[in-house]
Order: C-alpha cells, then structure tokens, then sequence
C-alpha cells in the first residue's frame, strides 16, 4: 500500500501542487481583500486626514435596526417585532453573554471581565455594539468606546462585542438590510 501510494505522488506531485497553489490563491483572495483596513470595518473608501482614518459619523444609526437579544446554548437571536437574526456561536461564547448579562463573576476573570474593568478604570463606556454584515458565512460587528476626549469605533466579532454589551448594558443594532435580508420570520400567532 505505502509503495502505491509512493508512486501515486510522485506521478501527480505537479497536479497536486497545482491545486494548493490555486486553493491558496483564492484563499488569500477571498479573505484578505481590500475591505479591511488595520482592523477597521470600512465602508466605502476610508478618507485619511492628518494621518489618522475616518469611517464616517459613528452615531449614526439610521441604517440600522435596534434589537432584543436572547441567548441560547448554541446561539443568540436578535428579534425586532417578528423579524429574527440567528447567529450561532460555541457555547463558550454564549456562557460568557449570559453571565455578562446576569453580573455573575466566576473564581478567575474571563477575557471579557478583564476588558470590562479595564474600561471601568479608564472610564471608558461602550456606546453600543453595530452587527454590520455578514461577509462569506461570518458576521462583522463594531462596537463605539467612548471617553471624554475621544471616541474610537473597532471591528471585533459579534461574541465578543456581544459579551461586553452585555457587562456594559449596552444597546444591540444590527443593520436593518442585513435583518431584511437574512431574517426569518419568528411569530406565527403567538407573541414572543
């Protein structure tokens, strides 16, 4: 069997490179387009003045749906009326929005109750968490920090961001074409 297989790879080496190669070409296409920039969600062209990357007015909210959050074991639903938005996550994720969400500490803080008593202490508040798109079966969400002096808008993923809006009591948007498009209805006669 092994020499077979020996000689199967030596006969189509160049065919099986070919194939990596191509894999690898389209990989790289697909996920590291020009959509990203240092970590920011970009929308359109990020206009650059004085060195520092503007993404247009971060409380606008007028394209976006504000939404209820139920978290389940394998999962979170967004709900708007009867418009719903299924998002699943491990269930590591999701144990860590409950227990933001019901002010349980554990014996050793996780990542998120470190990143919230770091914002506690550097009086930083989140503002709110944005579910922008989802883009080849991944969901990109943004969350607003705020101080004082300054504002800062990051790209994150939606468990995270999720997580920490539920230490901070923070408000959930997603956006209302992303609700239109990839919600399903979730009240038949009943309400929920």
């Amino acid at each position: 069997m092994g020499f077979r297989f020996r000689w199967w790879l030596r006969r189509h080496r160049r065919a099986i490179l070919l194939l990596v190669l191509i894999f690898l070409a389209g990989f790289s296409f697909v996920y590291f387009g020009d959509r990203i920039v240092t970590g920011w969600f970009a929308r359109g062209p990020p206009v650059i003045s004085e060195g520092r990357v503007f993404l247009g007015d971060p409380y606008d909210l007028s394209d976006y749906t504000r939404v209820q959050m139920d978290v389940f074991a394998d999962g979170v639903l967004f709900k708007d009326q009867c418009k719903g938005l299924w998002i699943a996550m491990p269930y590591e994720k999701t144990f860590s929005i409950k227990r933001g969400a019901v002010g349980v500490l554990d014996i050793r803080p996780t990542q998120h109750d470190l990143m919230y008593d770091i914002f506690n202490q550097y009086a930083i508040n989140m503002t709110y968490v944005r579910i922008e798109r989802i883009e080849h079966d991944f969901f990109y969400a943004t969350i607003l920090l705020e101080t004082d002096e300054k504002i800062l808008q990051v790209d994150t993923r939606p468990s995270d961001a999720l997580a920490l809006a539920a230490r901070f009591d923070a408000p959930v948007y997603v956006s209302t074409k992303l609700l239109r498009q990839q919600g399903r209805t979730i009240c038949d006669d009943q309400e929920t």
